[in-house]
């Protein structure tokens, strides 16, 4: 069958823009506030940066201008959802394609991702994009305002070197160029940028990311942020959460806070008696050592139903009291780690409120072997093992069974059960 000579029904064309429209969009990928709006806040970034559904757009978008010549015509002249150039110095993009993006995402794949043509890690711990190694990439969206006055882009995601380049335009230039982003992502950031509240002033969500962690700019004046409802930081030593600390963000309800270098008991109950207050979900992870958690840290984090961690130091943390909302514990280390995942299963029976363990892993990746398990006469719970080295499937088949005795969810990285996980399968297969 000749596609691009294919009969299509002659419906009118605003019908074939909403189907075609509905096809290309998702909203976990597409929202500019994708953790306010999800039922699971816990888990929604991890899968707002999933890049394996991002490809996954480009792909159904190649496809669908492929059917015909109308429905090319008709994906060119709508909106991007997804823009992410891999090779601009080989193949262009041009104004008109930055200018109608959605989701705007600029760089390379980072030396610490093996990715070729795009992050397909899961974890989006994993997941940084260093800027371009060639020089002439760096300033794609800086030299672009010769021709674009404003983006309709409400996600940005980009390299410390692009915004570099355009700080280097009028701010008002930028601020126009800007206005609609309500997300903004930089990365490989090894310090605070300058003004990202006046050339942005509408952010819903900002993540500053570094391999090495954010050092204080003490040069610039405290932010303003309004509307911004999260923030993710990869931070580094007592000045940065000063500095953070300083903003003022009445509306921040999810925090996630990356540490590469030990704070300090003092500096962390300071800064979260000046931000917690608010919150309805706080992570913190820390990839130098163990986490500690003060005494008096459910009374900086009131409102706090959602919690997640990094390995705890070896003294019991302080349970959380009875009348707090306390109902969600997610997991912030590598899926790797089987130990800390039995520990934290454990607390469960210490924090008895607690309703929802999320993990770190992806049902996908161990379907078999769990499902060979289940299905096991010596299925039974109590395995223990000390191999941090790979995902032990024995370890997470112990944490559904002891998850389930203690009516306690247990989720994936996606928050999914197992069981609903085999659900869908089921469905897809039928």
């Amino acid at each position: 069958m000749d596609v691009h000579n294919a009969t299509l029904p002659a419906f009118a064309t605003e019908i074939w823009l909403e189907i075609i429209h509905i096809l290309l969009q998702d909203h976990a990928v597409s929202d500019p506030d994708p953790v306010s709006s999800s039922h699971q806040p816990h888990i929604a970034l991890q899968i707002w940066y999933n890049s394996k559904r991002l490809i996954s757009l480009g792909k159904q978008q190649v496809t669908l201008r492929s059917v015909c010549k109308r429905w090319k015509d008709i994906v060119d002249t709508t909106l991007y959802q997804y823009l992410r150039p891999s090779n601009l110095i080989d193949n262009p993009v041009d104004s008109d394609a930055f200018q109608r993006a959605h989701r705007l995402q600029l760089g390379y794949p980072d030396s610490v991702c093996s990715c070729q043509d795009g992050c397909c890690c899961d974890g989006y711990a994993y997941w940084c994009f260093g800027g371009s190694r060639d020089p002439k990439s760096t300033r794609l969206l800086a030299d672009s305002m010769s021709s674009i006055d404003r983006l309709q882009a409400k996600i940005l995601i980009l390299p410390r070197s692009e915004w570099n380049a355009l700080m280097e335009k009028p701010l008002e230039s930028v601020k126009e160029l800007l206005g609609e982003i309500r997300s903004l992502v930089i990365e490989a950031s090894d310090s605070i940028p300058k003004e990202i509240d006046t050339v942005c002033p509408h952010l819903t969500l900002l993540a500053l990311h570094a391999t090495k962690g954010l050092r204080i700019d003490i040069s610039t004046e405290p932010a303003t942020f309004p509307n911004l409802s999260t923030l993710q930081i990869v931070a580094r030593g007592n000045e940065c959460l000063q500095r953070i600390g300083r903003w003022n963000m009445p509306s921040l309800k999810y925090l996630e806070l990356t540490i590469h270098e030990y704070f300090g008991e003092i500096s962390l109950v300071n800064f979260l008696e000046k931000v917690g207050k608010g919150l309805v979900s706080f992570q913190i992870g820390d990839n130098t050592q163990y986490i500690t958690l003060f005494p008096g840290i459910w009374n900086a984090l009131p409102d706090v139903r959602y919690f997640g961690t990094s390995m705890f130091s070896g003294d019991m943390p302080p349970k959380p009291p009875p009348d707090h909302p306390l109902r969600t514990i997610s997991n912030r280390e590598s899926p790797r780690y089987n130990s800390w995942r039995h520990e934290l299963i454990a607390l469960v029976d210490t924090w008895t409120r607690i309703e929802c363990i999320s993990d770190t892993h992806s049902w996908e990746d161990m379907e078999q072997q769990i499902l060979e398990l289940e299905r096991s006469e010596a299925r039974i719970p109590g395995h223990y093992c000390d191999n941090d080295h790979s995902v032990c499937h024995d370890c997470i088949d112990d944490a559904i069974i002891l998850c389930e005795r203690r009516n306690v969810r247990y989720e994936d990285g996606f928050g999914r059960t197992w069981a609903e996980y085999k659900q869908v399968a089921r469905n897809e297969e039928v």
